[in-house]
């Protein structure tokens, strides 16, 4: 079963590839801070690219335990969080708004 489409369906979210540096693959990392550094690492880079290309707004779903610190990482590319809503179903994961933050006076 190569085709995405084909694979069998489970229960809730999956990483796409594995983190074998992780303890549930043998690995020396804890999974939970690995996977949450991966994901604000990730939210960095896109912020980054996203400031570059002059874009205003930018939209992610995140683990909710992250948002207090991708607005931190969010105000070092130029950007605040106008909005930050945790999932009805899945409260582990919000869905975080950044805009360009307006000039201070």
């Amino acid at each position: 079963m190569t085709d995405p489409m084909d694979q069998p369906q489970t229960e809730g979210m999956e990483l796409a590839f594995p983190f074998v540096a992780c303890q549930s693959h043998g690995g020396p990392y804890a999974d939970d801070p690995f996977v949450a550094g991966y994901q604000a690492g990730r939210i960095d880079t896109a912020l980054a690219a996203v400031a570059a290309v002059g874009a205003t707004t930018a939209t992610y779903t995140v683990l909710t335990t992250l948002v207090p610190q991708l607005d931190l990482i969010a105000m070092h590319h130029g950007f605040t969080t106008v909005g930050a809503e945790r999932h009805a179903e899945a409260l582990e994961w919000s869905l975080v708004t950044f805009a360009v933050a307006p000039p201070t006076p």
